[in-house]
């Protein structure tokens, strides 16, 4: 981890709680609804080919589905979602994908909030495949648009790079879009 990120997440341990400590305090809110992406993936692949080390360079698509789960604060967003993908490189492969993501909410009146933020995100191993996971880093920028008082629809792009389960030092570069719909469940 480069010390720029230890650096951000620093700060933000530090002044997230005393901003938070100096607002009176506003309901947390809990949110549950399906989700959908689709997007472009970009995969530097570097393994053993015959005798020697060699990188290719793979471009495909990918298609999720899933649930995502939203905390919405005044000001502060966290969401997690559980996915599944479908991704068509140089193979099809399958798996679960998690995606979690801290965000600021910047209220746009009475029509919803944009949501900027930066998050993880997480690719199980298929059962059906020699693939090993991988992680990386998310950096999403998300409009929450409020249809009624107790829904939300969101869509947002977002930007992955981290690693790719196959081969050595192989890397993955995502672009893609995402959408929803969350329901209020719970307060806080």
């Amino acid at each position: 981890m480069s010390n720029a990120v230890k650096l951000l997440i620093a700060a933000a341990c530090i002044c997230l709680p005393a901003g938070t400590m100096a607002q009176e305090r506003k309901p947390i809110y809990t949110y549950l609804g399906p989700v959908a992406s689709v997007g472009a993936n970009y995969i530097r692949y570097t393994d053993w080919f015959g005798l020697f080390t060699d990188t290719k360079k793979i471009s495909g698509y990918h298609v999720t589905g899933g649930v995502s789960l939203w905390v919405i604060s005044q000001w502060l967003i966290g969401d997690f979602s559980i996915q599944y993908i479908y991704n068509q490189n140089e193979r099809q492969l399958h798996h679960m994908y998690f995606t979690m993501a801290a965000r600021i909410g910047i209220r746009m009146k009475h029509v919803g909030a944009f949501a900027p933020g930066v998050g993880l995100y997480f690719d199980t191993p298929p059962s059906n495949r020699k693939y090993r996971g991988g992680a990386g880093l998310r950096a999403p920028i998300g409009f929450l648009f409020d249809t009624t008082p107790d829904s939300k629809l969101f869509v947002e792009g977002s930007v992955m790079y981290g690693s790719y389960g196959m081969g050595e030092k192989s890397t993955k570069l995502s672009f893609g879009g995402s959408f929803g719909m969350i329901f209020k469940v719970g307060r806080i």
